[in-house]
């Protein structure tokens, strides 16, 4: 996956604060003593290097604790998109049964397209908002039990009516799970420990002593760049719904596709990708699958 330096990008953070450590080291290197070792070197790396071992464990058990928490938050709006579209699969057989039975009864399928428009925008909205604001989500959710009264009010299938709570009740965890990785905070002492690590390594780097003015210059920066990067990777992890224009947020693409697809799902109109299949009954649905060949279909 190719990587793209947007506005907020940790590596544009980071990287000038690494680069002024190494123009420092730079700098310290015309300035020596009498044993021709720089003004500011006062400690042997290798006497430190298990200090900087134990720092990049540190790190590196804080950071696989928020990543496994970001990996669960990515799979969240699939996991919505994905009930709000059986939602709409159960609109639309509930549409289809009252059309071609006797019962007399005229669903409004206007009605129901905009209601779950309605739904999907401001599920949208909510979770790209800055306060995750739980009195407006949640009551989105009792405009999907007023579908399930219209339709147990117009004796539509029984079925139908139980796929739709089910799917809203699965949807009323996720937007839980949303809200409450967006309000629960990193521990705090896990905070303080991360702040003490690179207050602690960025001075040593400084004053430590290399071999040649090549490596002090090189491995400065290197190590600078590489703490800092860890420390403001972690703190952007622990919310990946803050949709604050950086690099670590929650890809939404599952919901926006699903948003674009309501439209022609409601319209008895073959998307684009299936232009070429003759005109068919439900019953001939397998065989015209089996013999129709998918070539450069956009998913």
């Amino acid at each position: 996956m190719e990587y793209k330096f947007i506005k907020k990008s940790i590596y544009k953070k980071v990287l000038p604060i690494a680069l002024l450590v190494s123009l420092i080291k730079f700098i310290s290197t015309f300035f020596k003593d009498e044993a021709q070792i720089s003004v500011i070197d006062f400690i042997e790396f290798s006497d430190v290097n298990v200090v900087f071992t134990g720092a990049f464990f540190v790190m590196g058990l804080l950071l696989a604790g928020t990543m496994s928490d970001f990996k669960e938050s990515e799979k969240i709006p699939g996991e919505i998109a994905c009930n709000l579209e059986s939602i709409q699969d159960w609109m639309i057989l509930v549409l289809r049964v009252s059309t071609g039975s006797n019962s007399g009864a005229v669903l409004d399928k206007k009605l129901l397209k905009s209601e779950l428009i309605f739904v999907t925008d401001n599920i949208i909205d909510w979770l790209k908002s800055k306060n995750k604001d739980s009195q407006t989500v949640f009551p989105l959710l009792r405009r999907l039990n007023e579908i399930v009264y219209y339709f147990a009010e117009n004796s539509c299938d029984k079925e139908a009516i139980k796929g739709i709570q089910e799917n809203t009740n699965a949807l009323r965890k996720q937007l839980t799970r949303t809200y409450t990785i967006a309000r629960t905070n990193f521990i705090g002492s896990a905070y303080v420990l991360q702040k003490s690590i690179l207050f602690i390594i960025i001075p040593l780097v400084l004053v430590c002593h290399f071999k040649t003015d090549t490596a002090s210059v090189v491995v400065s920066g290197v190590l600078s760049f590489v703490f800092l990067y860890l420390y403001f990777l972690i703190k952007a992890l622990d919310d990946p719904f803050d949709f604050d224009g950086t690099d670590t947020e929650v890809d939404l693409m599952p919901l926006d596709r699903f948003r674009n697809r309501i439209e022609n799902t409601f319209n008895p109109i073959k998307p684009d990708s299936l232009k070429g299949l003759p005109d068919c009954k439900i019953g001939d649905t397998v065989d015209l699958i089996k013999n129709y060949k998918y070539q450069n279909v956009k998913r």
